[in-house]
């Protein structure tokens, strides 16, 4: 009734962890007795500490162990698949978008992956993409922080990318790899609605040609059984 917790226990273990009641004898702590119990008090402390970690997202995801990155450098010490270009100035810029992202995460007050993944980062480092067009590149639809055009994150990231000196190699000694389509790239929206129509087109023509032959079938199935 008074908003305190009462605890039943049977002991404290040499952990600090209370035991949970027997089915025989039991007995019950109050809240107002949790202080004269160091150890009851020590393992509520931990669990408060663990479960504001959680909600929180104090813990970031290691940036290294990015399986995309991985696979990145494994084919590019192989010399081997696209990987085979990926260098140190690749590998410093990458570095620099994910400290990116957690400045970012900070002041929008979120979690570091809900800016973008660190697969996304993976392929800017790599592609270098130089505005929101060649972004879509990756994918169609941005983050949301990226594709909202009032907010200046897509500006910082450009930024980033142009500015590096992986960037500036590539102007020097281009690469086929790193600047050809990975998937589809839609440079403007009347590009995407022509695109949309030719394929549309394409289903429709698909259909006739399957109604045409069902009905040379339907046709032939008939006067077989005249």
């Amino acid at each position: 009734e008074n908003g305190s917790a009462d605890v039943f226990v049977d002991s404290i273990d040499s952990h600090g962890a209370p035991t949970l009641p027997s089915s025989s004898t039991s007995s019950i702590i109050y809240a107002s007795e949790f202080p004269c119990h160091h150890n009851l008090m020590k393992a509520i402390s931990i669990s408060q500490k663990r479960c504001l970690k959680l909600w929180t997202g104090d813990e970031e995801e290691p940036i290294l162990r990015d399986p995309s990155l991985l696979s990145m450098i494994k084919q590019a010490a192989n010399q081997k698949g696209h990987g085979k270009h990926w260098t140190d100035a690749n590998m410093r810029l990458y570095k620099q978008l994910a400290a990116w992202r957690h400045v970012c995460a900070r002041q929008e007050k979120m979690h570091a992956s809900e800016v973008c993944s660190l697969d996304y980062l993976v392929h800017i480092a790599f592609k270098l993409p130089k505005d929101r067009w060649e972004m879509r590149r990756h994918s169609y639809i941005l983050p949301m922080l990226l594709e909202d055009e009032s907010l200046p994150y897509l500006n910082e990231l450009c930024e980033l990318v142009t500015s590096s000196d992986v960037f500036q190699l590539k102007g020097q000694t281009p690469s086929t790899e790193s600047q050809s389509m990975d998937v589809v790239f839609y440079s403007s929206n009347e590009d995407a609605n022509e695109n949309n129509h030719e394929r549309r087109k394409g289903l429709f023509k698909l259909l006739m040609a399957s109604a045409v032959v069902g009905v040379i079938l339907l046709t032939v199935t008939r006067s077989r059984r005249r």
